[in-house]
């Protein structure tokens, strides 16, 4: 059986709306937001717990900041309380290590391409998930930037399903010759911006880059100038290897929470801030203050621990 394709619910909201949500509910504001994202998860999970033939592999792409790793557990839980057992499989396990990257004009190494990825091994495994169950797959050592010496083993029993996450996971070529119908697409990112009456106050990209901002320092020990620095790439990167393979998801998921630049505006102002005013990235970080500043706060403690936002401000059970 087909999967039917799920289109993404789009919240029409404006910084208006939002700021008056905010001052009069933000308890409430927040969780029905949060309710939202959960509420087209569970309708996922329903569609593939009766596949069949039965779904094995649910491959789930985004792009930088989308909420891949919230949304690959919170799925694979949903699935587990609905009786089907799930297992998660990264895509950055697959990476083939430091400098085994193509090489880019500026003598640079493209990690953002495919080929940064081990494809033969990642067709392989997913190949003996589909017709044994098990694999042994690597596992990355991001410390070092190279494989561990030791490998993993995955096992599906009767009806099980690994779902795969990871940029490149709608990618055709890791998929080639492999069973079509056992394996299911989602496409997950923030699908809208948020509005004022001049029009969009902030896009989904310049969301994501917030989230990012906050992520990475939080997490990667990265200064918000160094994110701001490689965004560009970022989004170049997305362009060719994410986006022309995104038509070909079963499902789409809007990642947007109404709420987020009320929770991000106390981490991602403070460290918008602290870029120079002679980096490159200036005006960015200026922009992205004037409207963060628009934002009444909500606190932090009002976000559920399984939320995607946990991914970035931290605090979260994944």
């Amino acid at each position: 059986m087909t999967a039917l394709r799920t289109d993404f619910i789009e919240y029409q909201n404006s910084v208006l709306q939002i700021n008056q949500a905010v001052r009069h509910d933000p308890s409430a504001f927040v969780a029905a937001a949060e309710k939202a994202y959960q509420d087209s998860l569970i309708k996922i999970a329903d569609s593939l717990v009766n596949e069949d033939p039965p779904c094995r592999l649910v491959m789930l792409a985004g792009p930088s900041a989308s909420g891949k790793t919230t949304t690959a557990h919170r799925l694979a839980e949903i699935l587990r309380e609905k009786g089907t057992g799930a297992e998660i499989i990264s895509l950055d396990d697959f990476y083939r290590g430091e400098h085994q990257a193509p090489v880019l004009p500026d003598g640079s190494h493209d990690y953002e391409s495919v080929e940064a990825l081990n494809v033969p091994e990642i067709m392989q495994c997913l190949g003996e998930l589909i017709t044994n169950g098990r694999c042994n797959m690597p596992v990355f050592d991001f410390s070092i930037h190279l494989p561990y010496p030791h490998r993993r083993q995955v096992v599906l029993e009767n009806r099980e399903i690994a779902i795969v996450e990871g940029i490149h996971a709608l990618n055709p070529v890791l998929l080639g010759g492999l069973p079509s119908e056992h394996i299911r697409r989602i496409y997950i990112s923030v699908k809208q911006g948020i509005r004022d009456d001049g029009g969009e106050l902030l896009g989904p990209n310049e969301m994501r880059l917030v989230r990012r901002i906050v992520r990475d320092r939080n997490f990667r020990n990265a200064p918000p100038w160094m994110t701001l620095g490689m965004w560009d790439n970022v989004m170049n990167g997305e362009r060719k290897y994410i986006k022309p393979f995104r038509a070909s998801a079963d499902y789409t998921i809007n990642s947007y929470h109404a709420h987020e630049p009320c929770v991000l505006k106390d981490q991602a102002v403070a460290l918008l801030h602290t870029v120079p005013g002679e980096d490159p990235g200036c005006q960015t970080a200026q922009t992205l203050l004037n409207a963060l500043e628009r934002f009444e706060p909500v606190d932090s403690c009002l976000v559920p621990k399984d939320s995607i936002l946990r991914e970035f401000i931290g605090g979260g059970i994944y």
